[in-house]
């Protein structure tokens, strides 16, 4: 008896939109302070945004998720899509080049600048640009109930419930994709210092791939997945890093003289020639699904 119930709760989406939720409040966006504002972090992150755009890593991220969305057989000349959380452009540059148009979006007014910029640089002229949050958004309001072929996005913090992975149905007349965490990922610098700070490891990141995937997968749909490991290797000045490093803990504790103290002793004992070395691993998992009977 007990075996056939747990059967019947695993099948039911709404057992696993429990678990998503719950998932939720043991993350690392759950620690972070209320009155730090999330629109607040992402602009001040926007000269850091534009700098990403031109290095390697950025590059290799779009050019693995773009290839393989290839492989799906998802892009076609005449279709149109929607990047949600659209930040300094990489996909929607990307994406651009090989659809009809491109609606991107991007809450944050400094990054959206950023946006703006890159996209008259690249001299395209098939994006459009919609400066709103993605929680904010109401499909119907907005008018963009199965305006799109593509609802698209990559690492976007606000994809974090049914709630959100609904809303990206109802704007797809045919594919969403979603780009997010899968598991785990590890930067040597703040692990440690979280340690330091909090006496324990570091949260794992604000989402997990797995969730979105169990709920979509037993709500009757057929997603594709696959999971790649992206690792590089950041070489900053110390006061870059001292910088970087207090930035981020600023969200989760108050930066006193004695954080700031301890930031910067950990950068300036393992700085070298003027150079503070650090190392990013992530998993990342791709989900694509037909909004859609086959």
């Amino acid at each position: 008896m007990k075996s056939s119930f747990l059967g019947k709760r695993l099948n039911d989406p709404g057992f696993w939109e429990e678990i998503w939720k719950e998932a939720n409040k043991q993350t690392l966006s759950s620690r972070r302070r209320p009155q730090v504002a999330a629109l607040a972090f992402w602009n001040a992150q926007a000269s850091k945004l534009a700098r990403w755009l031109a290095e390697e890593h950025t590059k290799k991220r779009v050019d693995y998720i773009t290839n393989w969305l290839e492989q799906q057989k998802v892009f076609h000349p005449e279709m149109e899509v929607l990047d949600i959380g659209a930040g300094a452009g990489a996909f929607t540059i990307s994406i651009a080049r090989q659809v009809k148009k491109v609606v991107a979006l991007e809450p944050a007014s400094a990054v959206m600048a950023v946006l703006r910029e890159k996209i008259t640089a690249a001299g395209l002229s098939n994006i459009d640009f919609l400066e709103k949050e993605w929680e904010k958004i109401d499909p119907q309001e907005d008018q963009l109930i199965k305006r799109f072929d593509l609802v698209f996005a990559s690492l976007v913090p606000a994809i974090k419930d049914p709630e959100a992975i609904s809303k990206m149905i109802a704007c797809s007349r045919q594919w969403c994709f979603l780009c997010d965490f899968a598991g785990w990922r590890f930067t040597p610098a703040r692990n440690d210092l979280w340690r330091t700070f909090f006496g324990e490891d570091m949260p794992p990141p604000g989402n997990n791939i797995i969730y979105p995937l169990l709920y979509l997968y037993f709500s009757g749909y057929c997603p594709s997945f696959t999971v790649w490991k992206e690792e590089r290797e950041e070489e900053l000045t110390p006061e870059e890093a001292i910088s970087g490093l207090k930035y981020f803990f600023h969200n989760y504790l108050e930066v006193t003289s004695e954080v700031t103290e301890t930031i910067t002793r950990y950068v300036t004992e393992r700085a070298s020639g003027g150079v503070f070395r650090d190392k990013y691993q992530a998993r990342r998992g791709l989900l694509l699904w037909k909004t859609v009977p086959e």
